[in-house]
């Protein structure tokens, strides 16, 4: 950050002064032999002494404003676009209030580039019309640098071609799927779905005795998305041994799942479904528990997508299922022992977003600020800031601060994999992995792109 440059930089002047003026020393560090004493002389003329040098303050680094790519003379913008209050807010909110809530600790420490943050969210609600609309204000009227999210499988995949026409810098949108892997313009640090999907399978596989034993059964919101999970579940459940019934697929919005669970049941009669995938938000996957509950489907444990990996499922959802429940996630919350525990929760409580840093996906949009933040300025190392430029700086390594496994997007473009299966720890109210990121490291096949049929 600047004010860790500004040091660094008046430490390096510092030195260089003090070895300049010890460069008579001897080898060993000791003081230079005092000379002899000369015979003395006359004193000349009194001359004017010279005015000693006036130590140099460091500079700031600085770039030309671009007000077409989101730099003035006072802000830098950055956009997120998703759901604030539509039926997928239970999961996006919280996004879009871990990076606001990083910028509003930024900004109380002066920013960067002698600039303040300006973040832009926009909601769309779940809607593509609505996205269309957002993404012109942003990229046309707003002229924003980057986006730090853009929600909605089917929105991403809308808008597609114009991110890449425009250039526009793409920093940790809140899923991963096939089609962003396509481009150049989407740093993802959430594992991809089918990432995802591997380690559901081994999770399944370490509860039933092997995967070779599972039956599952997905249960998917009718999204794109949610159809590319599923397929990879199939995928992967198979290509171990197991066997992957049916996908049932519930709208966004629902508040009833009757026709599901009556398929459900007739898969658990007929098929023996032993396991439960889920795609959604938490919204959506407690509808679902509601209605396994409601049919006394409680012995059929369920691993969910990162969209169920949220407090409320635990908090909210019936305990008769909530018990066999786990959702993956990329990221920790401010409840573990990592480095940003405490500037979360700080910066959360400074945004009034209180007990919001113990939501994984408020860690999410958190470090979608800070990796933000880092690639500002090392864009600015070239001279400008620009989409151009930022795209570029994205393409390197970036610190975490614990939240997440290390990105490296010059290594692993696109995403990161990274999991784990979470559940809510009751003690502190946050969100623990069953096991660490390093347990599941194996279950990802690194394989993309898979045929919806």
């Amino acid at each position: 950050m600047t004010r860790r440059w500004l040091k660094l930089v008046a430490a390096l002047f510092a030195f260089a002064l003090i070895a300049a003026a010890c460069g008579n020393d001897d080898d060993d560090g000791g003081a230079a032999p005092a000379p002899a004493p000369a015979e003395e002389e006359p004193a000349p003329a009194e001359e004017e002494a010279p005015a000693p040098a006036e130590e140099e303050a460091p500079m700031e680094m600085t770039v030309p404003d671009n007000p077409d790519n989101g730099v003035t003379s006072s802000s830098i913008k950055v956009g997120w676009m998703g759901d604030l209050t539509g039926p997928t807010a239970s999961s996006q909110q919280f996004n879009s209030h871990g990076s606001e809530a990083y910028f509003e600790c930024a900004n109380r420490d002066g920013g960067s580039l002698g600039r303040m943050f300006e973040y832009l969210p926009e909601d769309d609600q779940f809607n593509a019309d609505n996205a269309a609309i957002n993404f012109t204000k942003l990229t046309e009227d707003d002229k924003i640098l980057a986006l730090v999210g853009l929600g909605g499988s089917h929105i991403s995949t809308q808008l597609q071609p114009d991110i890449e026409t425009l250039n526009l810098p793409v920093i940790g949108p809140p899923q991963t799927i096939d089609i962003q892997l396509e481009g150049d313009q989407y740093f993802n640090n959430l594992a991809h779905y089918g990432d995802q999907a591997d380690l559901a399978a081994g999770h399944i596989a370490a509860t039933v005795g092997g995967i070779e034993n599972a039956v599952v059964m997905g249960i998917s919101l009718e999204v794109p998305s949610g159809t590319e999970f599923a397929a990879y579940v199939e995928q992967s459940v198979e290509k171990g041994g197991g066997t992957y019934v049916n996908t049932l697929y519930v709208a966004p919005g629902a508040s009833e799942v009757t026709a599901q669970m009556v398929e459900l049941q007739a898969g658990i009669d007929d098929h023996g479904v032993n396991y439960v995938t889920l795609h959604g938000s938490p919204g959506a996957g407690l509808v679902v528990m509601q209605g396994m509950a409601d049919v006394g489907i409680t012995d059929v444990p369920i691993i969910g997508i990162h969209g169920i990996a949220a407090n409320s499922i635990w908090t909210e959802g019936p305990e008769s299922v909530s018990d066999e429940t786990f959702g993956i996630h990329s990221f920790l919350t401010a409840n573990n022992n990592i480095e940003a525990s405490a500037l979360m929760e700080e910066c959360a409580s400074l945004a009034g977003y209180d007990g919001e840093h113990l939501n994984l996906n408020f860690a999410h949009g958190f470090l979608n600020g800070y990796v933000f933040h880092q690639a500002v300025e090392r864009a600015a190392e070239t001279g400008e800031l620009s989409r151009e430029s930022l795209t570029e700086a994205l393409k390197g390594s970036f610190d975490t601060m614990g939240i997440t496994c290390p990105i490296d997007w010059a290594a692993h473009p696109h995403h990161s994999q990274c999991g784990a299966a979470f559940s809510l720890d009751a003690a502190s109210g946050g969100m623990v992995a069953a096991n660490p990121f390093s347990f599941y490291a194996d279950s990802f096949d690194g394989e993309y792109g898979i045929e919806i049929g």
